[in-house]
């Protein structure tokens, strides 16, 4: 592997991917407007630090005897500088690599009948985030050993695109060998059945969606159902990719601290936030008389300001919605599903 450092691309290589400007990469690493402005001040970064520092210290014993303590850390939102290390704690990845010393490299020296898909989509992932940018580089490079190496480990899933953004986030942060065990965990634990054939646990997800937003607000949920604006339209992207292709990329690290600690259902009260933002404006509901421009104004036009880190993840909060909800949702939901394919 190459030992050039990330950033140290000459202006010919960092010009493969079309968009991408070197000087207006942020501190995530991408180009242009693609996260928000918020910046909590140095003290609050360093007392954070220091009390996640102390966490991971004694993770075990405080994940089965607070674990409410870990819950609420992670709301407000985990320090950049120790995310790698949280969400390796926090998805189990960390004892999955520990448990399986080599399995990593021994996947690699397998032959996956996944390659020709996984070589077609590396180009198209994450093109304005400088690891990615040059072709055979080493983003891309990692990213096709994670890939190749889960498509060998769980051969009945094999690859499917969203993989990519997944991926991708995870080695924005951490070396291939933590972001494949990151990616086995999150496969297993927290999107089981998410890229089956039929897609039928996002199916489900996606109608759990859409019966929360009828209960919070029916006239949102009526407007929906006037314009035959279904979760199908939208909510496959927004769940397979976790959000990573939907909002600003502070906003979507706070809601992946969210749900690697509380699980999927961060992803749909996600979901339902993003929907009640979007419509709860009857002078919104009432320009978007068509399913077309619905679907447009929610996938691609929603304002900025909504979306921003401290505005968005204050309504995501402040969004209640009880376990016994979820769960009553979630079954009343599954036996339409599988009535549906009876």
């Amino acid at each position: 592997m190459s030992k050039k450092p990330v950033n140290d691309l000459s202006k010919k290589q960092r010009k493969t991917c079309e968009g991408f400007n070197p000087k207006t990469v942020n501190k995530y690493g991408f180009s242009n407007t693609v996260c928000g402005t918020s910046s909590p001040n140095s003290f609050l970064i360093r007392e954070r630090e220091h009390k996640w520092f102390e966490m991971l210290k004694n993770w075990d014993h405080l994940m089965t005897s607070n674990y409410n303590k870990v819950r609420v850390r992670c709301r407000k939102g985990i320090p950049h500088s120790l995310r790698a290390a949280a969400w390796r704690a926090l998805s189990g990845a960390a004892n999955l690599q520990q448990k399986n010393p080599g399995m990593f490299e021994d996947l690699l020296q397998k032959e996956s009948e996944w390659m020709v898909y996984i070589e077609k989509d590396l180009p198209r992932a994450y093109q304005l985030h400088e690891l990615f940018t040059e072709k055979d580089g080493l983003g891309q490079t990692e990213m096709r050993k994670v890939l190749k190496a889960y498509s060998i480990y769980n051969p009945k899933v094999g690859y499917c695109q969203g993989m990519t953004s997944i991926a991708g986030i995870l080695l924005m942060l951490m070396p291939a060998e933590q972001a494949f065990w990151c990616l086995v965990s999150i496969m297993n634990k927290y999107l089981p059945g998410y890229f089956s054939a039929g897609l039928l646990a996002v199916q489900l997800d996606g109608r759990v969606m859409e019966s929360l937003v009828h209960d919070i607000d029916p006239k949102i949920s009526a407007f929906l159902k006037k314009n035959d604006v279904q979760a199908t339209f939208y909510a496959i992207e927004w769940f397979l990719c976790a959000y990573t292709r939907t909002l600003p990329w502070e906003t979507v690290l706070r809601i992946w601290d969210m749900f690697l600690c509380e699980g999927v259902k961060v992803l749909i009260k996600t979901g339902v936030t993003l929907i009640l933002l979007a419509f709860s404006d009857k002078k919104v509901r009432d320009a978007c008389d068509s399913f077309d421009k619905a679907l447009k104004y929610l996938k691609y036009k929603l304002p900025e300001h909504l979306l921003e880190e401290d505005f968005f993840m204050n309504e995501l909060l402040g969004l209640h919605i009880s376990e016994e909800q979820f769960k009553e949702t979630h079954l009343a939901q599954l036996a339409k599903l599988k009535e549906n394919f009876s």
